[in-house]
């Protein structure tokens, strides 16, 4: 950025109102003091996401060993990189989301924070960190992926791209929902145990129950389902649920039919995880708000 660009910039900022300028002064000065907080988060993150890096590239190894064919694509040799990107995501989110509102009243160091910045502007400018923080561990492992594919194919697959994306979106929209509890749990732990019980298995218990109910309706409403996409993007199926039956009483007996979705659209995806995610943090910002200190 030029002198001149720069000095354009501090005149705009200088020309709006006080009570703008000490907003983006008090959100800017959370973000900073946020990666300051989280810094030791930051590195475990990212060694979080070496270590499932080198776990996913042993199993491969280990697999041509013993003399498995290697995928005949560099998108499909992708794939096997991010089976387990749903997981790291959740552990990502939950180490920064956790804390991000129950730390202060677990520690009752709100009566300290409060009383200097709108929790408004503290909600915001938390919110940007950690997601900037969780995004970068997420990065990382797309890059060490994306790194690996050209060593061995020569190529990066170009829906890699598209992968990182939804992965991004799905990290704020999981993020989300662990802010949600962090604004109304007492302490930390429970916040991190909540989320995890609640997308580990009430949500998928909720998925299989749909499945041997018959029921048709795409399930956007569940959290889970649109991590499928991150995976689904590389080759998107033409149809995206399958009809089929579950096993009958008896020997060739056949039992209710079920269908199952595979993925959600893309359009489906993008409008759901952002729709879901504004839901999650304005209720998280309005049980912050109305919170009191003891």
């Amino acid at each position: 950025m030029s002198a001149t660009q720069d000095e354009k910039l501090v005149s705009r900022f200088e020309k709006m109102p006080i009570g703008t300028r000490k907003s983006l002064i008090q959100i800017g000065s959370t973000v900073t003091f946020e990666f300051q907080r989280n810094l030791k988060n930051m590195f475990i993150s990212l060694g979080i996401a070496v270590g499932i890096y080198l776990l996913s590239l042993i199993i491969n190894l280990v697999q041509e060993g013993r003399g498995a064919e290697s995928p005949a694509t560099a998108g499909e040799y992708a794939i096997g990189y991010l089976n387990f990107i749903g997981f790291f995501i959740l552990i990502i989110a939950v180490m920064f989301g956790g804390s991000i509102i129950a730390l202060d009243y677990d520690k009752q160091t709100g009566n300290l924070i409060f009383p200097k910045i709108a929790k408004g502007r503290l909600f915001i400018g938390r919110l940007i960190a950690r997601y900037v923080l969780s995004a970068l561990a997420v990065i990382v492992y797309y890059v060490l992926t994306g790194v690996t594919t050209v060593i061995k194919y020569g190529e990066l697959p170009i829906e890699i791209w598209s992968s990182l994306g939804w992965a991004l979106l799905y990290t704020f929209l999981v993020l989300s929902l662990v802010v949600f509890f962090s604004s109304f749990m007492k302490k930390t732990s429970t916040t991190i145990v909540v989320s995890l019980v609640i997308i580990l298995m009430v949500f998928n218990l909720i998925d299989v129950l749909l499945l041997i109910s018959g029921v048709e309706i795409e399930p956007l409403y569940i959290l889970t389902y649109y991590e499928r996409i991150i995976t689904a993007i590389f080759n998107m199926p033409t149809e995206r649920f399958v009809e089929g039956t579950l096993g009958g009483p008896g020997p060739g007996m056949e039992g209710p039919s079920i269908m199952q979705w595979l993925t959600p659209s893309m359009t489906g995806a993008a409008i759901g995880m952002i729709v879901y995610s504004a839901i999650l943090l304005t209720a998280a910002y309005f049980l912050f708000r109305r919170r009191q200190q003891k």
